[in-house]
């Protein structure tokens, strides 16, 4: 898995690629958190080279939604694969994270959010 981070402005835009398993979700949800200690104003996860995601890191996703929820926004997610979006849908979190096609459309949902 790599996992990277970067701000555009007050927005946390987390880049996450390759196989999010059992083995590596621990340390993802620690990064996760970590970013969200910033106090974003909103969130956006890329996820466009994502390969896998295990149910662990769908748990250290919701914790974040969770979190965000508190405080106020709310996490995005963007440019899902078919199998990673397969996987949001069976399991009905696509009604919990607003999903974008590409990182540009979330950034904009998240800095208009009204349309």
């Amino acid at each position: 898995m790599k996992f990277s981070t970067s701000r555009e402005g007050d927005i946390a835009v987390i880049t996450v690629a390759g196989r999010l398993s059992s083995a590596v979700a621990e340390s993802f949800q620690t990064r996760l958190m970590a970013v969200l200690d910033e106090n974003p104003k909103g969130v956006v996860v890329e996820v466009s080279e994502l390969e896998f995601i295990a149910s662990n890191g769908l748990r250290a996703l919701i914790l974040a939604a969770k979190r965000g929820h508190a405080g106020g926004y709310r996490v995005h997610l963007c440019g899902m694969r078919w199998q990673i979006r397969e996987i949001f849908s069976v399991s009905g979190l696509l009604r919990i994270f607003p999903h974008h096609a590409s990182l540009a459309e979330g950034l904009e949902a998240i800095k208009s959010p009204i349309r």
